[in-house]
């Protein structure tokens, strides 16, 4: 498109009716895809002659297109599925990397932001190797008279060191020829500013120059610093800009206007450096070996106390209270707290620490006159800012605080001589309340700042003797009165620092107690405290002091006037932590809850939506305050649906409340809380009167995210899938549309035969298991592709724990139908292979003599099972290696027993301890090869010889680290041979061996030596006492 053709359409765009808007845009799109289109834009944009607000929508199309189409994006591929990407051609790509720069230098400051993102995406995408004469134009432009070309290239240099900024070494390759081609002319440019008269642009200068030093100098020293000479010009340069005096016309500006000033931006980069450096730099023994211990080495000798001496003047001005902004009084701070910790530094301040934190830190701790402002004008934002981690970390009063703490930690006597002061601040206080008096407002803020420094001292009064024995008396005499002052930000502060000491012995008790539960009371009133801020502080008070509470019933009665508070909170302020009060409540109050869960559940759901939406707004932000936000919302939703779970009928209820969180959340929108939503789903499809329709429609969204994306989630999705076949295992069966069985098979074979981590797939092969167990007699047509799924998988898999869940597919396909399944391992040609290995696996043991594979009491089992139910196959149907292999079949299924049975005394054992069960140490899980019993017997050599590939195949493990849990029975889940009893299931086939095929037990039986007979006479008493047993008695 032409420039005369591309104007009006631009034009267009800038209409306030929104077809023509949207007709131009498509026009844009439409031919989006010509040579030459990203020339023309950039053409318009740095077009002088043309609209200013053509060539501002023309710099957006221009940045835009650039990021879609400049090089190709996996992005793009996952999120459009089949449309091709299209990229910009490669002579329209040089004929931008051409004027790119020129444009940028002269475009008006709106038209400049745009592009420099153009500049960016190309640096980040070109430089070096597209894009050699870069670094030419740039020192071309530093180097030039004119303050324009100027501004423009320490903006491009900007944004070129920003590309290295967080690179390892190697990467960083190309910066050392960027740092030794510009860097000089840089400190050239950087004490020219300094020598001249301020200035809202030379200050903007400054911030670049800064800006650049940071990025260049983030991850590592450049050797060139190392240069005397330069290292000195640097340092000098930086120390001048750190104290320079705040000029006349920034001095002039509002309150409101003069943080935001250019030359307090620049300051506070100077500010970042100079404490960056003396971070990483000020202690030569912890620097790497190499430049940076050089580099180190020089800052200690040449520089640091230097830099330290002007930071104290700096502290100086401001205790006489000259103006700093809130950041840059921030940054001194922390410049502060790591000077403590250098012990030349620390010694070099001597005296004048205590003077620091009296006169300086502690005043900054007080009420001001901003909390003051945002308290009556905006609570909703005093609240924000309050419970704001990022606010918290920037925040003056904070550093004040930190800095009061690590004074304190470091000398015992700036503890004392601190805590005195602040004694007899709060005692005055005290004695003027007791006798009746008022405080003012301006005692009131000093009071503030006291509790404040006390809760912010808290680890340390709470260790340290004689402070930590007098806590509870501090609290009653000095806080306690707070809760009745005038002033709502002393209430605030009084809930606040009650939470903080609710862990503190009281004389008469800790966490219960008259003292203990006046405090907690008071907190309680406080939520119906007129001022918003008191409201919020108590709730998040009383989480602390609920979760310190081991008997929660004496607070029972007042649950309701605490929820309906909560809800209340909810509607008005955007707080997380009010979610994590409703958890904690749900967690102690358990089925009390139930009467308000679906109130509850509707606030939670309803604060999840709008944490979400505020989430999206901020997608490009550094914050991510709301995405956690609404991960408490779902948290607490399934501790609420936990506490239901007795309750199916209320389960349901919540049902109608969830599932449209749970409709949109399983997709690539709830990639942030997808685990969550399966847990959710988990409850609602276990714990409810049945399946509803709208939950099994929620199938297919589980199995295109498993197709798509979900891969690393099929530990969550196997839960709510077991659920929905063993709960309802006939919709499962006869549905077609969708047909559940194929789609079931499609994504456990997407898994097995993918390209993913073996652990990461262990569920999906655990969902045959469940098919095959809740489903017997009734797939018998799954069963062969089951196994070649397995069984192929297992040739290749080096896993333990999958090897092991691979064969327990086969013992599960036996115990659903034995016959069959020998059948299809025939046709397969697996039987030898397979048998041999399995067999080898069941006889492998540790050093300590304990099972090395199928460790779980579930494992053994469902190998009993499997192995049990193959000794009753009819001749015809019995492979001809299994017939020569029965008596090792039966010696395997005697191993298993006898495992089983110690397993389950040690289970015993350990829950008359209260021990947790752990049924195996995996101390040895990287043991060699495994040890082979010599119980199995080998009087077939040539059957053991022809299988004895398959064996070393299976017991080649895997040197992956194991999680005790995957060898732990879970006792919550609930399966379909939970019933059958393996010793009594033994016992039996035997006896129907013996009654209908004597033939075969008479074989058994006859190679059995005396040991063995005697073992198995041992295992039939034991299984007519489980025979006896209650059910829930006889274990697994």
């Amino acid at each position: 498109m032409d420039i005369q053709a591309l104007l009006p359409v631009l034009q267009a765009c800038l209409s306030h009716d929104q077809n023509h808007v949207k007709e131009a845009e498509r026009i844009l799109k439409q031919h989006e895809q010509l040579p030459g289109q990203a020339v023309q834009l950039l053409r318009v944009a740095a077009e002088d002659s043309v609209d200013a607000g053509v060539r501002h929508m023309a710099a957006i199309n221009f940045k835009n297109f650039v990021k879609r189409s400049w090089e190709k994006s996996d992005m793009h591929e996952s999120s459009q599925g089949a449309s091709q990407q299209y990229i910009i051609p490669g002579p329209d790509k040089e004929v931008v990397r051409q004027n790119i720069l020129e444009a940028m230098i002269r475009a008006p400051h709106n038209i400049q932001s745009q592009l420099s993102e153009v500049f960016k995406i190309m640096v980040y995408c070109d430089y070096p190797e597209q894009w050699p004469g870069l670094l030419e134009a740039l020192y071309g432009n530093l180097s030039a008279q004119d303050q324009l070309r100027v501004h423009g290239g320490l903006l491009a240099l900007r944004l070129l060191a920003r590309k290295y900024e967080f690179r390892d070494e190697e990467e960083r390759a190309p910066l050392e020829g960027i740092i030794t081609t510009a860097f000089p002319l840089l400190l050239h440019i950087f004490r020219q500013l300094l020598a001249a008269p301020p200035s809202a642009q030379i200050s903007g200068y400054i911030k670049l120059v800064c800006k650049t030093f940071w990025s260049a100098t983030y991850m590592g020293v450049p050797a060139a610093l190392l240069d005397r000479e330069t290292f000195g010009g640097w340092m000098g340069a930086l120390h001048s800009a750190l104290t320079q005096a705040e000029p006349a016309e920034v001095a002039a500006l509002d309150s409101e206007d003069r943080p935001a000033a250019p030359w307090w931006k620049a300051k506070k980069w100077v500010l970042h450096i100079t404490y960056r450096l003396f971070n990483r730099y000020g202690q030569v023994k912890h620097a790497r070996e190499g430049t940076e211990k050089q580099f180190a080495e020089l800052y200690v000798s040449e520089c640091m106390l230097h830099f330290l001496e002007a930071h104290l003047g700096l502290m100086s001005q401001l205790s006489q209270g000259t103006y700093f902004s809130p950041r840059c009084t921030n940054l001194l701070f922390q410049y502060l707290s790591h000077a403590v910790n250098i012990p030349s530094c620390y010694k070099r301040v001597g005296a004048a620490w205590d003077e620091l934190l009296h006169n300086v830190a502690f005043p900054l701790m007080a009420f001001n006159n901003e909390d003051a402002r945002l308290w009556v004008e905006d609570p909703q934002e005093y609240i924000r800012k309050g419970y704001d981690i990022l606010e918290d970390m920037y925040s003056p009063k904070t550093a004040a605080a930190n800095f009061a703490h690590d004074l304190c930690s470091k000398k015992r006597s700036h503890l004392d001589v601190f805590m005195s002061r602040v004694a007899g601040l709060l005692s005055g206080f005290a004695s003027s309340v007791a006798e009746g008096g008022v405080p003012s407002a301006e005692e009131a803020r000093k009071v503030d700042g006291a509790l404040l420094a006390v809760g912010c001292l808290a680890p340390l009064l709470k260790a340290k003797k004689p402070y930590k024995d007098q806590l509870g008396p501090i609290m009653a005499t000095y806080v306690m009165p707070c809760f009745t002052s005038p002033h709502g930000h002393l209430r605030s502060k009084a809930v606040w620092v009650s939470g903080v000491f609710c862990d503190t012995t009281f004389p008469d008790g800790t966490n219960r107690g008259p003292t203990y539960m006046r405090f907690f009371e008071q907190v309680a009133r406080c939520l119906g405290d007129p001022e918003l801020p008191v409201r919020v502080d108590a709730v998040v008070s009383l989480r602390h002091f609920l979760e310190e509470m081991e008997d929660v019933e004496p607070v029972a009665p007042a649950l309701p006037q605490l929820l309906n508070s909560i809800f209340g909170l909810m509607n008005q302020v955007d707080n997380e932590d009010l979610v994590f009060t409703l958890e904690v409540l749900v967690d102690k109050f358990g089925d009390q809850i139930a009467p308000y869960a679906t109130q509850m559940a509707s606030q939670l759901a309803g604060a999840f939506w709008k944490y979400c939406a505020a989430a999206d707004e901020d997608a490009e932000g550094d914050e991510d305050t709301a995405g956690i936000a609404a991960f408490g919302c779902m948290r607490a939703l399934n501790t609420l649906l936990e506490s239901c779970s007795e309750q199916p009928a209320l389960v349901a209820s919540l049902e109608e409340v969830l599932y449209p969180l749970l409709h949109k959340m399983l997709s690539t929108e709830g990639q942030d809380v997808f685990e969550e939503v399966l847990e959710m789903l988990s409850y609602l499809t276990y714990y409810g009167p049945s399946i509803s329709d709208r939950l099994w429609a929620l199938w297919p969204q589980i199995e295109a995210a498993v197709n798509e994306w979900a891969i690393d989630y099929w530990e969550n999705i196997l839960v709510p899938l077991d659920n929905f076949i063993s709960r309802d295992p006939e919709r499962f069966l006869t549905t077609t549309s969708p047909d559940y069985r194929t789609s079931l098979y499609g994504m456990v074979q997407a898994a097995l035969t993918g390209d993913y981590g073996e652990r990461d797939v262990v569920p999906a092969a655990k969902l045959l298991e469940v098919v095959l167990q809740n489903c017997r007699g009734r797939v018998d047509a799954w069963v062969a592709p089951y196994l070649q799924l397995a069984l192929g998988k297992l040739q290749t898999a080096t896993n333990r724990t999958l090897k092991d869940t691979l064969v327990l597919v086969v013992a599960n396909a036996l115990y659903y139908n034995a016959a069959l399944t020998l059948g299809i391992l025939s046709q397969m040609g697996a039987v030898g292979s397979f048998f041999s290995g399995w067999f080898a696996a069941i006889f492998a043991v540790k050093k300590s003599g304990k099972p090395k594979h199928f460790r779980r009491m579930h494992d053994k089992k469902v190998c009993v099972l499997g192995l049990v139910a193959m000794l009753a196959v009819p001749e015809e149907a019995m492979p001809a290696e299994i017939k020569a292999g029965l008596p090792q079949v039966q010696a395997g299924i005697m191993r298993l027993l006898l495992a089983l049975k110690d397993q389950q005394a040690e289970a015993e054992e350990a829950a008359q301890r209260g021990d947790d069960d752990d049924e195996d140490d995996d101390e040895e899980d990287e043991d060699g090869d495994a040890e082979i019993g010599d119980d199995d017997d080998e009087d077939d050599e040539e059957l053991t010889k022809a299988l004895r590939k398959g064996a070393r195949d299976l017991l080649e493990d895997g040197s992956e680290d194991f999680s005790d849990d995957e060898f732990t029975d879970d006792e919550e889940v609930r399966t379909p041979i939970d019933p059958v009893d393996p010793f009594v299931f033994f016992a039996d086939a035997l006896s129907g061996l013996q009654q209908h095929m004597p033939a075969r037990h008479q074989q058994l039986m006859a190679a059995c030596d005396a040991g063995t007979q005697a073992a198995l006479g041992a295992m039939m008493v034991y299984a007519a006492e489980m025979r006896n047993k209650p059910p829930a008695a006889a274990g697994n």
